[in-house]
């Protein structure tokens, strides 16, 4: 039996494909925050993919021995390992330790190539979950394959599509509002949010476009993840004030705010440079402004209205 399934994101075609059975989601599982996340993105065409996973269900997972460790995560409670990535000669490995998602995944050196293994379920079936692929593995896979290739970069913000189709992206550091203007967008603007903690801003045909991901902050509690996308025209780096006001910042300024809000790969030293290199592209491309605003809906008048 062959079973697959295909996502696209950010118009990149993700495969997932496997000769053993696909786990059947529940209806509870259906209407749940976290399949709630990625319905949007699932794709029934016939295009072929730019990447493809290959799923592996064993019992033991494969090690892999002299694999250099080049970047580990932990859970902030309890100081629990969430992943690691590896490098060994030219490819990379994927390890998941934690219990009940535990995979390991190996990947090439172009991104676009992966070999999967999953253990069993508890009770010994061989099936498989696409969800667990999709957490945390997709993500880190995506950030490495757009920047190798220089196709794009995600970004800790929030993503709007307003009712003229133009795109508007909303910076910040942590505790500057974030939330809150995604919140504000969703219930007064009827704009589109495409996402309120993960974009992916790619530059197609000479010209910068915001796309919403599967990856989220707070959209579970009250909104569905899109998969649209939007011309992007203005990006703003927000801040919480007295009052609405905005003004112009320079290229430099704005590349040393929108810095801190990318998903570099510090392990790769290419990668990085083009992430770095889109970067500068973005802020000398797109006009970028810094934003100081109240908590109402009046600040989004304020932004639709500026010249």
């Amino acid at each position: 039996m062959n079973t697959e399934v295909k996502l696209k994101i950010a118009d990149v075609l993700i495969q997932m494909k496997s000769e053993f059975q696909l786990q059947e989601l529940t209806e509870e599982e259906k209407i749940s925050s976290r399949f709630e996340r990625f319905n949007n993105f699932l794709y029934e065409g016939n295009d072929n993919p730019d990447i493809v996973i290959d799923i592996n269900i064993v019992d033991v997972l494969p090690e892999s021995a002299d694999a250099e460790d080049i970047f580990i995560t932990y859970h902030p409670d309890g100081h629990i390992e969430n992943w690691r990535l590896q490098k060994k000669d030219n490819s990379y490995i994927y390890r998941c330790p934690l219990e009940g998602r535990k995979q390991i995944m190996f990947v090439n050196k172009a991104f676009d190539r992966v070999t999967a293994y999953l253990p069993p379920k508890e009770n010994k079936a061989r099936i498989w979950n696409f969800t667990y692929v999709i957490y945390d593995f997709l993500q880190v896979l995506l950030i490495n394959y757009l920047a190798l290739n220089k196709k794009g970069v995600f970004v800790h913000s929030i993503g709007v599509k307003d009712l003229d189709g133009r795109g508007l992206l909303f910076a910040g550091k942590s505790g500057a509002g974030k939330s809150t203007t995604a919140r504000l967008w969703h219930e007064y603007s009827k704009a589109t949010v495409l996402n309120d903690d993960r974009i992916i801003v790619r530059k197609l045909n000479g010209k910068f476009f915001i796309y919403g991901s599967p990856w989220h902050g707070e959209f579970g509690d009250y909104l569905q993840a899109h998969i649209e996308s939007a011309p992007l025209e203005k990006l703003f780096f927000i801040y919480h004030a007295s009052k609405n006001e905005t003004q112009r910042i320079s290229e430099k300024e704005a590349f040393n705010l929108l810095y801190p809000a990318l998903f570099p790969t510090f392990w790769d030293r290419g990668c990085l440079e083009n992430v770095v290199s889109s970067s500068w592209d973005l802020v000398k491309s797109v006009s970028s402004f810094s934003l100081g605003f109240v908590n109402n809906k009046e600040v989004i008048e304020f932004i639709r209205n500026m010249k």
